[in-house]
């Protein structure tokens, strides 16, 4: 049987190389700028780091790559997934020269150099063809005979505890597959208290000592009262004092989440980079008066 050898794009820590491994991908290397994933990508999934931009990289490295690491008959994968903040609907700051939104063209550039045999894109949901950036990759595969499909799926429907909506792209040029997310089976929900109930309750500045990465970030005094004010299991802040509200807050009610408990029988929030930050989201705890922390939405069956 053929195997499936990959790259993976903007990899980071290695979260999709370590999901496409788990489905018997082999993926062998992992691209990124931050220098600091390298430590974590290589020991988690037993893969060469490669610290540099995809900006920096042709379609011939790629291609020298691939011919160093596959057998005669192998498929070739590329993977990515793009920085999604310049078309996140979170990020109200966006610029019109946000340098990142580049980024989904330079991977397009690196494809139709290399033309895989697979293509796998992951971004935000809100991502379709009224986006010059995403149309010119849609073109780009028809023009190079892809079969290709895009569909926004939920995590939550895949027995992850999470509701985070992503856009899914596969393309293909091997003619006999058909490839299609109808082949995907959804599997059983699960909740928050499903997946992190068993973690060994903590206090915001009392770590865990049996585990390093059990630990919330410490709350000043301000925010400590108010998640102590805060109802468990599912509470927001609309039970606080006035004296605990910001002042942007008091006379409207926006944004209810920030500051608001997670509820045991639900799914947690969409995590962001900065769910650790007590106030950016629903990622208070629900019982415990803290904050999300990382061995929990690294958990299985969380993220």
């Amino acid at each position: 049987m053929k195997s499936i050898k990959a790259i993976d794009f903007f990899s980071g820590a290695g979260g999709m190389t370590k999901g496409l491994q788990l489905a018997g991908i082999d993926v062998f290397a992992g691209v990124d700028f931050e220098p600091s994933c390298k430590d974590t990508y290589e020991k988690n999934n037993n893969a060469r780091f490669i610290n540099k931009s995809i900006v920096d990289i042709t379609a011939k490295e790629i291609k020298s790559l691939f011919k160093d690491n596959i057998s005669k008959g192998d498929y070739t994968m590329l993977a990515g997934c793009a920085p999604c903040q310049p078309y996140s609907m979170i990020n109200t700051r966006k610029k019109q020269d946000d340098d990142r939104k580049t980024l989904l063209d330079e991977f397009r550039r690196i494809i139709n150099g290399v033309k895989p045999h697979f293509v796998l894109m992951e971004n935000v949901s809100r991502l379709n063809e009224e986006n010059p950036y995403f149309f010119k990759f849609i073109d780009m595969l028809d023009k190079n005979g892809y079969k290709h499909e895009y569909k926004v799926l939920n995590a939550k429907d895949y027995g992850v505890a999470q509701n985070r909506k992503r856009l899914f792209l596969i393309a293909t040029r091997v003619k006999k597959l058909n490839l299609s997310f109808d082949n995907i089976k959804a599997k059983k929900q699960v909740t928050l208290k499903d997946v992190i109930s068993h973690l060994e309750p903590i206090k915001h500045n009392n770590p865990s000592k049996n585990d390093i990465l059990h630990k919330s970030k410490e709350l000043n005094d301000i925010n400590l009262r108010r998640i102590q004010s805060t109802p468990l299991n599912g509470g927001l802040r609309t039970a606080w004092s006035d004296e605990l509200k910001l002042n942007c807050h008091k006379n409207k009610q926006v944004f209810l989440d920030n500051y608001g408990r997670l509820a045991w029988d639900k799914l947690s929030s969409t995590i962001t980079t900065k769910f650790n930050q007590y106030y950016s989201g629903r990622f208070g705890h629900p019982e415990q008066d803290r904050g999300s922390v990382i061995n929990s939405v690294s958990t299985p069956n969380f993220s």
